[in-house]
């Protein structure tokens, strides 16, 4: 019987809350033998294919040799149990140094694709002893750090590596994900979706975020093979779309948006496809309808979880063929047999009966802690401790779980994590720069886009070209805004005159902020002129860059999927219409776009 079929529901009453665990069922393991009692659970023979990227096939013995030679590069610098930074890429050298860092008791802390402060930052925030420069070599490029500098030690034998999510100063916040909680989640998410040696996963998250961790070890933990698409098919979801059917990919994660892409690129349904698990966002109807229809013969998984926690927690599955007409919200279902969960009423809410509130799990499913001593977990009147998601959640009276909306300004940006004081302390930094607001709009169909509102100082000349730049160095390129609107301030406002439109939610639950009314009585020329510099104006806030030629491919052009879906959703807010992401694959030129947007809104408005 699967963990879903067992009955299960609120356990006990204790102070004011739900407390709900779901049955263990068949063990998962001693999470005390830590990651390397997940990785070498069963051995693998070291002439079978562990990873294929592009053309290359690497097998266990060629990545464990790979592995052992940043194994002698970490001994040699002595640097067992330090903090070395590593850059997450999607390749074989990232595997590698993953591999030799934790087999030579080293710690990684795994850096994103950021501009220069935001690196320099989450080093300083662990105390980094040494950093690898992007390569090819797995072994190579590794450079020392001043530790003295940024009061670098030793760490404990029980961290496994630390990941960055966003922080309240402007600055990454480190998480320490422990092994023994790292262990125990991955051999649980492995236990409820079993894979074999048969499963060809795709390597399609962004690296260092959870879920490539899972693909990541995929191989070691299940005997399946780990594809790596090359850079360009990463980016673009047509040719993404290709390669799953050309490689016979039978396991695929990716955000919701990413699916709804994939989806939407791809001219027929995909049925190598058995395993499809939605992660890092929240999985709407819309996002299930299409994959359901891309993938026709997968089980289709909502996952939730949280880098703290430090992996999935609670699972949702969708049998195939019961996904295609999907209505209403999507459950994110039940906790796993490593996780204890609890629904903590919101403030004003009395009894016990009622099962909505705040989401809590208990301490032994999540990370030790943050960087810098901020507190990750409390302590009840029992004595037991709880990391607080921030996600308000019902429980279903079929025992599943269903989340409701955020507690806080914390949101998810195609995947994305960040907290909107992040975006404003940025933005803080730059001179003349008085106040800001950042808000958070998502459409229909979960596709979400920040907008920036800055106020600048009495007789400052700051533009909206100089806060991107700042912020481009400090945060995570999915977070950037996709607009930045700037205004002059009175001589006599206050720093915080900016509007609060943001301040008391961080969604907007449809489409809202600044809408352009693109139609009305003005001739048709006039329409068009006003449409096409919605468009213009929506492509250079995204790419941060005039020049954008109208009749080339968005992704010739420079867009990726992250970005194109911002641009999507800006264009959408501005004009007050929904507008499907798919669109940009069937109009795929920003003339052709504005053709069918202008004939679409004229139809609408006849």
């Amino acid at each position: 019987m699967s963990r879903r079929d067992q009955p299960t529901g609120p356990a006990r009453d204790t102070i004011g809350t739900v407390t709900y665990t779901t049955p263990t069922g068949t063990a998962v393991g001693d999470p005390g033998l830590g990651l390397f009692g997940v990785l070498g659970r069963a051995p693998r023979d070291p002439g079978r294919v562990a990873l294929v990227h592009e053309d290359r096939r690497l097998t266990f013995g060629d990545l464990a040799a790979l592995g052992a030679d940043v194994g002698e590069v970490v001994r040699r610098h002595r640097l067992e149990r330090r903090v070395v930074g590593v850059p997450a890429e999607r390749g074989p050298a990232f595997v590698a140094r993953l591999l030799g860092l934790w087999g030579a008791g080293a710690v990684p802390a795994i850096l994103g694709d950021w501009g220069r402060e935001r690196v320099r930052g989450a080093l300083a925030a662990t105390g980094a002893a040494a950093v690898f420069a992007p390569s090819s070599a797995p072994a190579a490029g590794l450079e020392p750090l001043d530790v003295s500098a940024n009061g670098g030690g030793h760490v404990g034998d029980d961290v496994s590596h630390v990941l960055f999510t966003s922080g309240t100063t402007g600055r990454p916040k480190g998480i320490v994900v422990g092994r023994a909680a790292f262990a125990a989640a991955c051999a649980a998410f492995f236990e409820e979706l079993p894979m074999d040696e048969a499963d060809r996963v795709a390597f399609l998250s962004r690296p260092g975020h959870d879920p490539s961790l899972r693909e990541l070890i995929a191989p070691w933990v299940t005997g399946a093979t780990l594809f790596v698409p090359g850079p360009r098919t990463a980016a673009d979801p047509r040719p993404a779309a290709d390669w799953l059917a050309a490689h016979s990919i039978t396991v695929l994660q990716g955000s919701p948006v990413l699916l709804q892409l994939m989806a939407g690129a791809s001219p027929r349904p995909l049925p190598s496809l058995r395993v499809v698990c939605s992660v890092g966002a929240r999985f709407t109807a819309a996002a299930l309808r299409a994959t359901a229809r891309f993938a026709p013969r997968a089980t289709v998984v909502n996952c939730y979880g949280a880098s703290e926690t430090p992996q999935v927690v609670c699972m949702y599955r969708v049998p195939p063929g019961q996904g295609a007409a999907w209505e209403g919200p999507v459950p994110i279902g039940r906790a796993l047999g490593h996780a204890t969960i609890r629904i903590v009423p919101e403030p004003g809410v009395s009894g016990a009966a009622n099962l909505e509130g705040r989401l809590q799990v208990e301490s032994s499913a999540c990370a030790l802690g943050y960087t810098g001593g901020a507190a990750l977990l409390t302590t009840d009147q029992d004595g037991r401790r709880w990391y607080d998601t921030g996600d308000v959640v019902r429980l279903l009276p079929d025992g599943d779980l269903c989340f409701l909306r955020r507690a806080d300004r914390q949101v998810q940006v195609n995947g994305t994590r960040v907290e909107l004081d992040e975006i404003e302390g940025a933005a803080a930094l730059v001179p003349g720069v008085a106040g800001s607001v950042a808000t958070f709009v998502e459409d229909g169909a979960g596709v979400g886009t920040v907008r920036l509102t800055v106020v600048r100082a009495p007789g400052a000349a700051v533009d909206g070209e100089e806060i991107r730049a700042v912020l481009r160095d400090r945060l995570d390129p999915a977070v950037l805004p996709s607009s930045i609107e700037v205004r002059d301030s009175p001589q006599d406002s206050a720093p915080d005159s900016a509007p609060d439109s943001g301040r008391n939610g961080a969604r907007d639950g449809g489409l809202g902020g600044d809408q352009v009314d693109a139609w009305g009585d003005e001739p048709a020329e006039d329409q068009a002129g006003k449409l096409w510099a919605v468009l213009d104006e929506s492509a250079r806030s995204v790419l941060g860059r005039t020049g954008i030629d109208p009749d080339g491919g968005f992704f010739e052009t420079g867009f990726t999927s992250m970005s194109l879906m911002r641009f999507v959703s800006e264009v959408s807010i501005r004009l007050g219409r929904e507008i499907s992401p798919v669109l940009v694959f069937r109009y795929p030129t920003l003339r052709a776009f504005a053709d069918h947007l202008r004939e679409t809104l004229d139809d609408d408005l006849a």
